[in-house]
């Protein structure tokens, strides 16, 4: 009888067999894995910076088109220099409550950095500032659409009785240094309210005044602008004493009476100028005063005229 049959193959063999087929698969599994993989690595990292972009641009570019205009410094933020220079001619009475007058010209001078700004006369306005013109060395410590502060120092010369008519044997005022603390409220596009306090800082006998006004300025004509201006201005009594005053020694020198006023008014007056541009670079400016002393002021042996009034013409280079 014949037998047919399969050989079985040794156990050593068949277990050799499985693990490389076990093998096998495992190297085609990870190859089927690791190439499943690879397009997900490759967006990850390919399209990271186009997203990257994406996110970024927008919003460096949004501003660009919703970001407001910069817009332009105020005045006093502007840090440039500019300024203006020239003769002022002016009529005036001799002192303050003299009834003769004199003529004298000032080489006038004005100068601008940011907040800062040094003149020795008012109306020299440049291109770019249209401001009040503090004389002396002064700072805009605030500045806005409505309301300024300004603080300024400047150098009172006092008076000298050698240089007047009618001051003869008057005992000399004393040059000091003033400091001058003002408030100005743009109470309508046109009106400003102005007040300020001017103390001597060195206390030499210089005193202390309060002044408060009110000023307009209007266009006259393409090229003039005109300004009035009121004023009302009060004094302590160390400086009535000091400008209006008759020691007893000064009343023995010069035969005056003797007179030791106190604190109060000194004087009120009305102010109207003109300012013509020439061209770009160049201003003529003319105008002139009307006052009247009072109070203390007005009773002092002094004192020969309560009227005052004074004019002046000017000239001024910009730059």
């Amino acid at each position: 009888m014949l037998k047919i049959g399969f050989a079985r193959p040794p156990r050593d063999s068949v277990m050799k067999r499985s693990w490389s087929a076990l093998g096998l698969t495992l190297v085609l599994v990870a190859s089927a894995c690791a190439a499943d993989e690879e397009p997900v690595e490759s967006q990850a990292a390919a399209p990271a910076p186009e997203r990257a972009a994406s996110s970024v641009a927008p919003s460096a570019s949004a501003p660009a088109s919703t970001q407001a205009p910069k817009q332009e410094p105020l005045p006093f933020k502007d840090w440039k220099w500019e300024g203006a220079v020239g003769p002022v001619v002016s009529l005036a009475p001799d002192y303050s409550g003299s009834s003769t007058r004199k003529v004298s010209w000032t080489p006038g001078y004005y100068l601008r950095y940011g907040r800062l700004t040094a003149s020795n006369t008012g109306g020299f306005v440049t291109r770019r500032n249209n401001d009040d013109i503090f004389q002396g060395l002064a700072l805009d410590l605030k500045r806005d659409d409505a309301l300024r502060f300004n603080v300024a120092l400047r150098i009172d010369n006092g008076r000298k009785s050698s240089d007047a008519r009618g001051l003869e044997g008057i005992e000399d005022v004393r040059r000091t240094l003033r400091a001058r603390f003002s408030a100005t409220l743009q109470a309508a596009p046109a009106w400003k309210v102005v007040s300020g306090l001017n103390v001597d800082v060195l206390r030499r006998g210089g005193g202390n005044l309060l002044d408060v006004g009110l000023s307009n300025d209007r266009p006259w004509s393409e090229s003039t602008t005109w300004s009035m201006a009121t004023a009302v201005t009060a004094a302590d009594a160390t400086y009535m004493r000091s400008w209006y005053g008759v020691t007893p020694v000064d009343s023995a020198v010069s035969g005056k009476p003797a007179y030791a006023p106190g604190a109060g008014l000194r004087d009120v007056s009305v102010a109207s100028g003109w300012r013509t541009e020439i061209g770009r670079d160049w201003i003529v400016l003319w105008g002139g005063s009307v006052g009247r002393l009072l109070g203390p002021a007005a009773r002092s042996p002094l004192t020969t005229s309560v009227g005052q009034w004074r004019a002046y013409v000017g000239l001024a280079w910009r730059f």
